[in-house]
């Protein structure tokens, strides 16, 4: 009988079941950077800056936290969510702007006591749909984008290849049933170089 041995450290990862996560997690953020147009270095620096502002959104106060989603491309931080107050919208602003490396907040926080579970599921569903029509179209780099859908608004971030491009995933965001509005911020891959 062969004895193989394995190191402490592994057993106690598989044990409490964290090494899929971090093995695979770092393989995720490592391959799929190769894949965007921004690269591992531009993938990092938005992991980071994500981070850092769901750090200070949650030493701030963990129900803004809760409350407001944060999507980084390329520098560009975009906070959606619903805040009960101005004051809580303006904190959440400020920590985006307060990290290092942003270079523009895009503000799509609103003003109420948040939406139920109902509309945070049909949310879900449209992100779900968008995003697998991307993926499943050939002439689409679907990993150039984030979306994020509140209360039936789609928001979309990334770098498209071309104008033809973006215009398809917009078309495909406008055409799902429960999408009220899509907004772009989707920049053209020829006016980053």
């Amino acid at each position: 009988m062969k004895k193989t041995m394995i190191p402490l450290f592994t057993i106690s990862l598989m044990i409490c079941g964290c090494a899929p996560a971090i093995i695979g997690g770092g393989a995720a953020v490592v391959g799929g950077a190769l894949v965007k147009e921004k690269g591992v270095a531009g993938s990092l620096s938005d992991t980071q800056i994500a981070t850092k502002v769901s750090v200070g959104l949650y030493q701030k106060d963990p129900d803004l936290h809760a409350r407001v989603n944060v999507i980084v491309q390329n520098g560009e931080v975009m906070l959606t969510g619903a805040v009960p107050t101005n004051e809580m919208h303006l904190d959440a602003v400020r920590i985006a702007w307060e990290v290092k490396g942003v270079k523009r907040v895009i503000d799509n926080i609103a003003i109420s006591e948040g939406a139920s579970l109902g509309v945070y599921a049909k949310d879900s569903w449209i992100t779900t749909q968008l995003k697998s029509q991307l993926l499943f179209d050939k002439d689409i780099q679907s990993v150039n984008y984030s979306i994020k859908t509140v209360s039936g608004n789609v928001y979309l971030m990334g770098i498209a290849q071309d104008q033809k491009e973006l215009s398809t995933v917009i078309d495909y965001a406008r055409h799902i049933e429960g999408v009220k509005k899509v907004t772009s911020y989707v920049h053209l891959k020829e006016n980053l170089e």
